[in-house]
């Protein structure tokens, strides 16, 4: 079948269907503005379901149906692809279709990295014409980031998507509160039982939606999807199984500093990998939204880039899932789903010991300057521990010359002065919700 009469019956039953249910995510983009929207984020995260979501708005605000297009390029009724897809699109779409002239043209274009320069069509489409608006997802940072930072500098506006957060979560669920008055209601119950479950099952939609349904066994097979068809194929990597094994335990070892170096002789008596594999591996395994790293804060950019570094997994679930666990790792999936949060409000993040050894668990910049400190501790009733963790946040207080820092525990309300500083106790489940931020 020749490129066009494929395009057509994609169309006609974009234009024929309805739109699936969706749960509303906490996200906001403007479709006003001249710039081109790129969704990115790792597979099965909600992209898809995000831009049904955006659809609806534009319907809802009456934008008419034959002003909006929405393509999967993965779809099988494109398959084998030509080519020349992307520079059909627009001609056959006007052919078939009455776009009306009082509105943009809409298009949503979904798995764009499957097709062939989709970036250089992506520029000149909006070079060329002002009344089109076009959004794009992809599953890859390196196909998206970079290619967009290079062609459309200052063209694209960047979003990214990630699982459920713990208040979209709770959305899903119809759970209504009042954050004020949630640690002295009957509610809180509630809400700390749906944490339970949200910390090990974690925030992917279809998880979330099928409780019970192999949701172990779903996760597994998102993991190995993203490691044979996001980077092994695409990076023709050329052993599988030890970048498999090295991805495992990374996962297996979220929150614990690595070095290169630590990684590479790790892995010395399995199968030799040079410096500069570790380091390429564990880029792949960023790009693909699986794993991401925060490093050390130091003032000097080379002892920093020589540090080892943090590592955290895009969702606890997958964690529970896939890794190796040996003893109570409750402590790290705490430390993760901190980083998780503040990674999605877009905070610029980083790790911190003292001279004396003592460590700060996340450093939060806004521009140039030092705005908070963090601690995670799930329990903190045993002296030695509350000693050790007050004690390095108020040597990283002091070292930033802050006031206050917070300790994120299991179940703590409390604020306490030592040493001059504000030290505030606060609980995971309440500090997700309180530092969810509406984009």
């Amino acid at each position: 079948m020749d490129t066009k009469s494929k395009l057509k019956h994609v169309f006609v039953e974009w234009q024929e269907r309805e739109l699936p249910k969706f749960q509303k995510r906490w996200r906001d983009i403007d479709l006003t503005g001249p710039h081109i929207v790129d969704i990115i984020g790792v597979r099965r995260c909600g992209k898809t379901y995000y831009m049904f979501q955006l659809i609806s708005e534009l319907l809802d605000s009456d934008i008419p149906k034959s002003n909006i297009l929405y393509i999967n390029l993965d779809d099988d009724r494109l398959q084998p692809l030509n080519g020349d897809e992307l520079h059909l699109l627009i001609e056959t779409f006007y052919e078939f279709f009455e776009v009306s002239d009082k509105h943009n043209l809409y298009l949503f274009l979904d798995e764009i990295q499957n097709m062939p320069d989709w970036e250089k069509w992506v520029k000149s489409t909006y070079d060329k014409h002002q009344n089109i608006k076009i959004i794009i997802s992809g599953s890859n940072a390196s196909l998206l980031s970079r290619d967009i930072s290079t062609l459309l500098t200052g063209r694209h506006i960047t979003t990214r998507m990630f699982p459920f957060s713990f208040t979209e979560f709770l959305d899903y669920h119809e759970i209504k509160f009042q954050l004020k008055t949630l640690q002295y209601s009957k509610k809180k119950t509630l809400v700390k039982k749906k944490f339970s479950e949200y910390l090990e099952n974690g925030g992917f939609p279809e998880v979330i939606y099928y409780p019970g349904v192999g949701q172990r066994e779903l996760l597994q097979s998102y993991f190995d999807d993203i490691i044979y068809r996001d980077i092994i194929s695409r990076f023709n990597i050329r052993n599988p199984q030890v970048f498999k094994q090295l991805s495992l335990f990374c996962i297996s070892n979220i929150s614990r500093p690595h070095s290169f170096n630590s990684l590479r002789r790790l892995f010395a008596n399995y199968s030799p990998l040079s410096t500069d594999a570790i380091i390429n591996y564990l880029a792949y395994l960023e790009d693909a939204f699986l794993l991401f790293t925060i490093p050390h804060y130091d003032h000097s950019i080379k002892k920093q880039i020589n540090k080892p570094k943090k590592l955290y997994c895009i969702d606890t679930g997958m964690v529970n899932a896939v890794s190796f666990r040996f003893s109570d790792n409750m402590g790290q999936l705490y430390e993760n789903l901190v980083f998780l949060q503040l990674k999605r409000t877009n905070r610029e993040t980083y790790y911190w010991q003292s001279a004396k050894s003592h460590e700060v668990d996340f450093i939060i910049k806004e521009g140039l300057e030092t705005s908070h400190l963090i601690q995670v501790c799930v329990d903190i009733s045993d002296a030695k521990t509350k000693s050790r963790e007050v004690n390095g946040l108020v040597e990283g207080l002091d070292y930033f010359d802050l006031p206050e820092g917070t300790i994120i525990t299991s179940d703590l309300f409390h604020e306490e002065t030592v040493d001059g500083k504000l030290i505030r106790y606060v609980p995971l489940w309440y500090w997700l919700l309180e530092n969810e931020i509406r984009h």
